[in-house]
């Protein structure tokens, strides 16, 4: 089961809607992900979708999942370098 904090159902009913992002695209982004991420410092996983520029951030426990939250960013791939050489995002 998925579900979502209230910080990333906010995020996707608002700043994400513009994007025309939604829970559609956050289920196929982590069920097809582009890349796989893991996070060091909070210890989540992130599924990176190029094509809609998202970062989808969540933790699992057993078959649960839980969006913590979603970036949206046009410079997506800046970003994950930047995480990446920083050791944040390996």
């Amino acid at each position: 089961m998925i579900t979502y904090t209230d910080h990333a159902s906010e995020k996707l009913t608002t700043e994400l809607k513009k994007h025309n992002i939604t829970k559609e695209t956050v289920t196929h982004t982590l069920a097809e992900p582009h890349q796989m991420l893991y996070d060091t410092q909070t210890d989540r996983y992130i599924a990176i979708n190029k094509d809609m520029k998202t970062a989808i951030l969540y933790e699992k426990a057993g078959e649960d999942t839980r969006i913590i939250t979603i970036i949206y960013s046009s410079t997506l791939n800046n970003v994950i370098e930047r995480r990446r050489r920083s050791g944040r995002w390996i």
